[in-house]
């Protein structure tokens, strides 16, 4: 607690701030996008007039600006604490995941394990591996929300990937370290050791909800438990948009068993007198045409930001309480409303629930008229928050249906019953007196819902980020 309350006493009283946020409303959807501090606005504007300065020198020799940014990987590398040689910066977590699953050399028949709450930035991917070399994948059921409420992280590890024959020897578990759905934060060293029992080849992991909200130096959350990790910086770090990392453990991996296909370097990795193994898969991963390297450049100003603040532990720690203050205040008048876990270990800064009658608390609502309802009633009180649905965007019957990978029409997209929610993310930028006025807004808000639930369902599109 004392960490937290130095970060507030220093940010609330530094000339270093987020005045880039609108004044009317409070942000409570850093789930889905950041809002980058002052500082790390005026770093992108000054990298951005280098550039245009001399772009040709900025992308060929400019050590901050160049094409291989190595200043920013080895920068990003010792937030991470792994090696530079590990790091790739990215667009974001989609482009990270995409790096590895049509990199890696998946056959026909090889399995794949994943879960029905993942985003579509690891299901996209895996129906086209599905479809194109026929790979199998085997997708886990998260348990209710009411069993997981009670459940340990070694319960819900034995629930998701039990030590059966089904999931031996597969290729890959492709999972999310913080789920976007239901908040919960798998423990990765728990997960490696599962794996391994397992004897599954390769962890890929989407960290797009964890990086910047969790503290990446804990053994829990380090992302060398992992073989990739993927995330952005746009989201829990407030970075600038279209930034992102990914972690590759073994930088020397080459073809056959990674091709490195967004790159610029396959070629050399192709040739007969190329070594492979003397030179890092990240840096022919890196090199791939112009990129926004001011947005990358300023990342360099983020991460000072975050050693002046406090540090990763303080941060987590901050955003964690205020997460804390919003899930129990919801089950302090409903409890079955909760999506969210209880274990401290499976918790996050993202609080998910049902929306539920504050006058009749039992009742408890996830069709999407009535989550609909609150969200835009929110918003008219100056409240962002978002609306998500769950369990997946893409049926799991699908990936387990026989397919002829020449036939792409031997496997369609089945339809599945969707459950919708309301998704909080509290983020570094917010106060405890902005969770406050969230409380007594939700309270007025669920209040009405009686007098809404017999209207029409509006239209709406769900976009599960």
């Amino acid at each position: 607690m004392f960490q937290a309350k130095q970060i507030r006493k220093w940010f609330f009283k530094s000339d270093t701030k987020f005045n880039q946020l609108a004044e009317d409303i409070i942000y409570l959807n850093n789930g889905t996008e950041g809002s980058m501090p002052d500082c790390v606005v005026d770093s992108y504007k000054t990298g951005l007039s280098n550039w245009n300065t001399n772009p040709t020198a900025s992308y060929e020799t400019d050590l901050l600006l160049g094409k291989q940014q190595l200043n920013t990987r080895k920068k990003i590398a010792e937030f991470l604490d792994v090696g530079s040689s590990n790091i790739c910066l990215t667009n974001n977590t989609t482009m990270g995941l995409a790096m590895v699953l049509t990199g890696l050399n998946f056959k026909q028949g090889d399995r794949v394990i994943t879960t029905d709450h993942e985003h579509p930035a690891i299901i996209s991917p895996l129906w086209m591996l599905k479809q194109r070399q026929g790979i199998n994948v085997n997708v886990r059921s998260f348990p209710d929300h009411k069993t997981l409420n009670s459940m340990t992280p070694d319960e819900l590890l034995d629930h998701l990937f039990p030590r059966v024959p089904q999931l031996q020897s597969a290729k890959a578990l492709c999972v999310s370290h913080v789920y976007s759905t239901n908040g919960v934060r798998l423990p990765l060293d728990k997960l490696q050791r599962r794996a391994n029992e397992l004897d599954i080849d390769y962890i890929i992991i989407d960290g797009a909800q964890a990086v910047g909200m969790v503290d990446v130096n804990k053994p829990e959350n380090r992302v060398d438990n992992c073989d990739f990790y993927a995330a952005p910086t746009h989201k829990w770090m407030n970075g600038p948009p279209g930034t992102g990392m990914l972690y590759i453990r073994d930088p020397y991996l080459s073809p056959p068993e990674f091709y490195p296909t967004l790159s610029q370097k396959m070629g050399e990795y192709m040739c007969a007198d190329y070594p492979g193994t003397n030179k890092s898969i990240a840096e022919a991963l890196q090199v791939r045409g112009c990129q926004n390297t001011p947005s990358y450049n300023a990342l360099l100003k983020l991460l000072q930001f975050y050693q002046d603040i406090g540090g990763q532990k303080a941060i987590e720690e901050y955003i964690l309480n205020l997460s804390t203050s919003v899930r129990d205040f919801i089950i302090s008048k409903s409890t079955n409303s909760m999506i969210s876990p209880s274990e401290e270990d499976l918790r996050s800064g993202l609080v998910s629930f049902f929306p539920f009658d504050w006058n009749n608390p039992q009742q408890c609502y996830s069709n999407k008229k009535m989550v609909m309802f609150v969200n835009e009633q929110l918003q008219k009180k100056g409240i962002q928050v978002r609306y998500i649905a769950f369990p997946t965007v893409t049926s799991p019957l699908c990936f387990t249906q026989e397919h002829d990978p020449g036939d792409p029409n031997s496997c369609k997209q089945a339809p599945v019953e969707q459950q919708y929610c309301i998704r909080v993310s509290t983020g570094l930028f917010n106060t405890p007196e902005q969770i406050e006025s969230f409380k007594q807004a939700l309270k007025e808000v669920l209040g009405e819902l009686t007098a809404v639930k017999e209207q029409p369902a509006p239209e709406m599109v769900c976009f599960c980020c």
